[in-house]
């Protein structure tokens, strides 16, 4: 059976702490916010949670179950968290057969301090070695967070483009960190052959280099690197979007925020499925809006997920989230 999408990046395990605000000072200035601890203290946490996630499980678990066929590559350790990240996919309906394992490290793991409904992460990434196996017929390839950055990471972005050169799959890129720091040069290969890359608003002015440009200005410059159609999210300012005719803007749902992991691998999971789906981009906008708000709603970035009707229900009764040209 021909895949519809395939996702690739690092899988890890993600641990969430809430703290107990009692203990814990927030100092905010024009600059930065500073989360203050008192050194050698011991901090009650309110509550912990532990489950597999990484941009790729995430993306892949939401595609899932919004009833999509997919598979995911990305690289564990031979270790519990390993296997638990396996059989996770697995029980999320999710191809887990391209999946390699590194004997000779440990899992990604990252940890999460919650505090007033946004974290601080800690995080454990492991080096990995990259044999992109051959990936077998599918409509798209998701393309997300890999690294550190380096010879591995390059080899990986060359792979990729070798294999979808003469085949008729459409490509969303959605860059981690590591791969943002690389510049705009070195991700041009993999930028030229994208159809759909994903960025937030930061992440945007780092990689054109536009910090406190426009909208417009940002999604121009990002075109310009290759990408067919660029989209930019930007909390509550909603998210914006160029396909190279059209400048497009999508509000948000206003929805309680318990921690905001996830939100924007959620947001671009659903953009294309929604455009896998037949969806114009002005809909596929507002089907990732409202996954979005409801992934906020709990911890993690799975949890929250709501079902295409749901999802169709919601666009259905809030036509304001529908893209609109700006």
């Amino acid at each position: 059976m021909a895949l519809d999408l395939v996702c690739i990046g690092d899988p890890t395990v993600d641990t969430f702490l809430k703290i107990n605000d009692e203990h814990v000072a927030l100092k905010v200035s024009p600059q930065h916010s500073q989360l203050q601890i008192d050194y050698a203290e011991k901090i009650p946490v309110d509550e912990i949670h532990r489950m597999p996630a990484g941009n790729c499980v995430n993306a892949a678990i939401a595609a899932s179950r919004l009833g999509l066929h997919a598979a995911l590559y990305g690289v564990t350790g031979a270790d519990v968290d390993g296997r638990w990240i396996k059989e996770d996919l697995e029980s999320e309906g999710v191809d887990s057969s391209l999946m390699a394992v590194d004997r000779a490290r440990s899992t990604n793991s990252s940890t999460a301090l919650v505090f007033r409904s946004e974290r601080t992460l800690f995080v454990w990434h492991q080096p990995r070695v990259y044999h992109l196996p051959v990936l077998p017929d599918t409509a798209w390839v998701y393309a997300t967070s890999v690294g550190p950055r380096g010879p591995q990471v390059v080899k990986l972005h060359k792979d990729l483009c070798a294999q979808l050169a003469d085949r008729p799959v459409r490509l969303a890129f959605s860059p981690g960190t590591h791969q943002l720091r690389m510049g705009a040069r070195a991700l041009a290969p993999l930028l030229r052959r994208t159809d759909v890359l994903l960025l937030n608003r930061e992440e945007a002015a780092g990689l054109t280099g536009l910090e406190g440009a426009s909208p417009k200005d940002l999604l121009r410059a990002l075109s310009c690197l290759g990408p067919r159609t660029c989209v930019v999210t930007d909390g509550i300012r909603g998210s914006f979007a160029y396909d190279g005719a059209r400048f497009l803007r999508a509000g948000i749902l206003d929805m309680p925020v318990i921690d905001r992991t996830g939100a924007g691998d959620a947001y671009g999971a659903t953009l294309v499925t929604a455009l896998l789906l037949g969806s114009c981009l002005e809909s596929a906008m507002a089907w990732a809006s409202v996954q979005s708000a409801f992934v906020v709603t709990v911890f993690g970035a799975t949890p929250g997920l709501v079902s295409r009707r749901r999802l169709k229900s919601m666009v259905r009764d809030h036509p304001e989230l529908v893209g609109k040209p700006f």
